[in-house]
């Protein structure tokens, strides 16, 4: 007996290939009357039509309806941390080039400042001070501070 729209439904209900419908051998002539979507699918609730399916890929299946919510598997923002990165390297940045045009600091060490900035060597600006101060041994000019007009 060809069975092949029987089986392509079945497959398609199922959700499987057409070479993992299992049809019951004994009761083959109810399977040859089916031939609407709703006549297979209560074949299917009967149990004369099944799937297929190997043992593996059923854990896959318990496995992926598991909802995992473990630590490792968070997924954070980008956004956050690319601007604080944004914000503290342009701090960073706008400082060691008004300290390179007071010449405080040579070329090369500037270049030097700017890679620390940009790898994350220099955590603030506050620590960019400490460093030149304490590692390299150089004076930073006074701040300028706000002054109101009178």
């Amino acid at each position: 007996m060809i069975l092949t729209g029987q089986r392509r439904l079945a497959s398609e209900i199922l959700g499987v290939g057409e070479n993992k419908v299992w049809m019951d051998k004994h009761k083959l002539e109810d399977i040859k009357k089916a031939i609407t979507r709703y006549d297979i699918k209560e074949l299917i609730k009967e149990g004369t039509i099944k799937a297929r399916i190997k043992k593996k890929v059923e854990k896959k299946e318990e496995i992926k309806k598991k909802k995992r919510r473990g630590t490792g598997s968070w997924r954070k923002k980008v956004r956050l941390r690319k601007r604080k990165y944004i914000f503290k390297i342009r701090k960073l940045r706008k400082y060691i080039e008004e300290i390179y045009a007071q010449k405080v600091i040579s070329q090369i060490e500037r270049k030097k400042l700017r890679v620390m900035a940009r790898v994350g060597r220099l955590k603030s600006l506050r620590h960019l001070k400490e460093y030149l101060t304490v590692t390299m041994n150089k004076k930073l000019p006074e701040q300028k501070k706000y002054e109101e007009k009178k």
